[in-house]
């Protein structure tokens, strides 16, 4: 089957999402900012093994990501393309990894070209990949790992030692970056993964040995049950000789700058394992926990993340069932099976959740949506598939009335008779590139839908889905921008701020004022994420002293009589605690929304100067 889908389509998808529009949106606020800030905040105080933020330590993160973020900045500058293209870059690698390990695994490379579409068009995946955290890096390290270990298994099994050195060592190199991205998961994700596979394959030949032994066939009997028991030893063997390289490796990775940072900041270690791993995962108790929710959190985010390919699901479905599990040639689809269920189980069991946990059990599913597409159509040469053409005839039904009515509740129906616009008068735009997404998502539906040929059905869906996703990049509402985004009131601010201005931020936007105006020293209300490093033991006197409470903001105005003062606050924080009387009475006051209400319902930011 000869796959149109080939190479240079795959990339130019690539190139178009994940790198030419990926600086049109600015920075939201505080996600992205803060990991652009702590990295420049590097580059500025020549510290590459503590990260600080707003000069405080930092110790949630490791530090590999911040290096690679790091290197970004240095080269494109402190811009939304520079903070976001390290992960999405991390996003392609582990594109092309999914690429040649569907190959390698089905031995097609037109499923692994697949693949890997079907990788990057992920909801989850997409967002993720386009977004300025460290998610989208961890993941491509821990995808690195396992797949690195499914290659030494393979040599392993083929008595390669010299391939089978090399890809452990390659195993431990990843884990070890991945560790150093995100902490303990790097190896738990892949055990996770790699340790069930290995229990099903054990049992598997358990049950082989026995159907063998109580065979009434005595004729090789004797010959199967030894081949049996070789692949038994083999396997345990395997267990508990394979891990030992890449554990060894991956400290060797890991230990110069845990040494370093041990050095410099002895009680690291003890924040990061205690507060960052076992508060997270609720084993402090759930009064602790971040993200507390239940355990069917992930299966939800499972559906939106990989939305468009549940559409697909019958089809494929069918195709996992003609694959099957049962034979030995089949060891690939169990070892995707515990590659998704293992860490997918794991995480789900964390009292703590964002959908950004499960980000590295994507590969597996990538591969295997591909695989369970093209097993389905093998006995389906001229295309004509129900369990594939009828979803997409009702999702294009669906699309074609729904989209139009959808439209028209967003420009007409809300605007008129709820008193919200969705849009404002000037971003009627944003609705065209709606409606030109949809036409085209339809198009692309209805052409996969009566094409014959396999392999441009298959090309014509994943094309459908494309126009979607770029139209993401434009039509995120601006009242969403105004929320979160600070970039272009900052800048109006400007005039107000000089070099020995002092500057009180609250803990949800300091990461976009020390980013705006390159300071590092500002005083913080609410400090959150920066509470430790304000407050522990080896934080200096001055730093402990900028962790301001709402009520001692008279006090530090009158004990500063000399000095320029200047707030950036939530605005519906300011105007609550204006009714309180917890502030003096502002020189100047500047909001991020002029319309905003000057109430607790306000949705920006107010800039307040008192002297």
């Amino acid at each position: 089957m000869k796959l149109k889908f080939n190479i240079p389509a795959a990339l130019l998808i690539f190139i178009v999402l994940y790198m030419l529009l990926i600086g049109v949106r600015p920075l939201f606020s505080p996600d992205e900012v803060r990991y652009i800030e702590i990295p420049r905040e590097m580059l500025a105080d020549h510290d590459f093994v503590t990260p600080h933020l707003n000069g405080a330590r930092y110790f949630e993160k490791p530090i590999m990501g911040y290096w690679l973020i790091t290197g970004a900045i240095h080269v494109f500058g402190e811009n939304a393309f520079a903070g976001r293209f390290m992960p999405a870059m991390s996003t392609g690698l582990a594109a092309l990894i999914v690429l040649l390990l569907a190959a390698k695994m089905t031995g097609k490379s037109e499923i692994g070209l697949y693949a890997a579409g079907v990788f990057l068009l992920m909801p989850l995946v997409f967002i993720i990949g386009t977004t300025c955290t460290l998610d989208a890096i961890f993941s491509l390290f821990v995808t690195a790992t396992i797949a690195s270990f499914y290659c030494a298994v393979e040599g392993y099994q083929t008595k390669k030692r010299l391939k089978c050195v090399l890809w452990l060592m390659a195993t431990g190199a990843a884990a070890g970056c991945a560790f150093l991205t995100k902490g303990f998961l790097a190896f738990a994700l892949p055990v996770t993964a790699v340790l069930p596979w290995f229990v099903w394959n054990f049992a598997d030949a358990a049950l082989d040995l026995r159907r063998t032994k109580s065979s009434p066939d005595s004729n090789g009997t004797a010959e199967r049950k030894k081949g049996v028991v070789s692949e038994l030893k083999k396997c345990l063997k395997a267990i508990f000789s394979l891990p030992w390289l890449p554990f060894v490796v991956a400290l060797l990775v890991i230990a110069p700058w845990a040494i370093l940072i041990h050095r410099a900041q002895p009680d690291f270690w003890r924040y990061f394992v205690v507060d960052e791993h076992f508060n997270r995962f609720g084993f402090m108790g759930e009064a602790k926990v971040e993200h507390p929710h239940g355990p069917f959190y992930f299966v939800l985010t499972l559906i939106w993340g990989a939305a468009e390919w549940f559409l697909l699901s019958p089809a494929i479905g069918y195709g996992f069932k003609k694959i099957g599990i049962r034979s030995e040639k089949n060891s690939w689809f169990r070892f995707l099976i515990c590659w998704f269920a293992g860490p997918f189980l794991f995480l789900s069991a964390s009292s703590g959740k964002l959908p950004t946990y499960i980000l590295p059990c994507f590969p597996a599913i990538s591969i295997m949506i591909a695989a369970g597409l093209f097993r389905y159509f093998e006995e389906r040469p001229d295309g004509k598939g129900k369990l594939f053409n009828v979803p997409l005839i009702i999702f294009a039904a669906a699309g074609v009335v729904a989209g139009p009515v959808a439209l028209i509740v967003l420009y007409y129906v809300l605007p008129n008779c709820f008193d919200f616009a969705f849009y404002s008068k000037g971003e009627t735009w944003k609705l065209f590139i709606l409606f030109n997404a949809l036409v085209l998502t339809l198009f692309g539906t209805f052409a996969a839908f009566t094409e014959k040929k396999t392999s441009r059905k298959l090309s014509y869906f994943i094309s459908a889905v494309i126009p979607a996703f770029v139209a993401s990049f434009f039509v995120v509402p601006e009242f969403v921008y105004n929320a979160r985004s600070l970039d272009e009131f900052l800048e109006e601010c400007r005039d107000e701020i000089t070099p020995d201005t002092i500057i009180i931020a609250h803990g949800s936007n300091m990461h976009a004022v020390c980013l705006a105006y390159h300071r590092n020293d500002l005083y913080v209300l609410s400090p959150g994420e920066i509470e430790y490093g304000l407050t522990c033991k080896e934080a200096e006197e001055k730093d402990k002293k900028r962790n301001l409470g709402y009520g001692r903001v008279k006090k530090f105005v009158s004990a500063n009589p000399d000095k320029k003062i200047v707030m950036f606050l939530p605005a519906n924080r300011y105007y609550d605690h204006v009714t309180k009387n917890l502030y003096p009475p502002p020189v100047s006051l500047k909001k991020s929304i002029p319309d905003d209400p000057e109430d607790r319902n306000a949705d920006g930011v107010v800039m307040a100067r008192f002297r």
